[in-house]
């Protein structure tokens, strides 16, 4: 059993289950569901947050990695751009 203690709160579920003819257990329930959809990231919901991360609008970017490479990093810098303050 939960108890809730904000008077305002029980009120107002109380108020929704007279109006909906329906437990208050159910209001929290759903509540709760809803909740829980909105805040529990999907799988999709993360591909197409990190759609595009990256993508440098070169098409032929994998055909240049090699040079890419060589003109941006050095033995002594590692994978630091040239000039780079260490």
């Amino acid at each position: 059993m939960i108890w809730i203690l904000d008077r305002n709160l029980v009120q107002r579920i109380r108020s929704l289950a007279r109006r909906e003819r329906r437990r208050p257990a159910d209001i929290v329930a759903d509540a709760l569901r809803l909740y829980e959809e909105r805040t529990t990231p999907s799988s999709g919901a993360f591909l197409a947050a990190i759609t595009g991360l990256g993508a440098s609008g070169q098409g032929d970017i994998a055909e240049q990695s090699e040079e890419i490479l060589k003109a941006e990093t050095t033995s002594a810098c590692g994978w630091e751009p040239h000039g780079s303050p260490r």
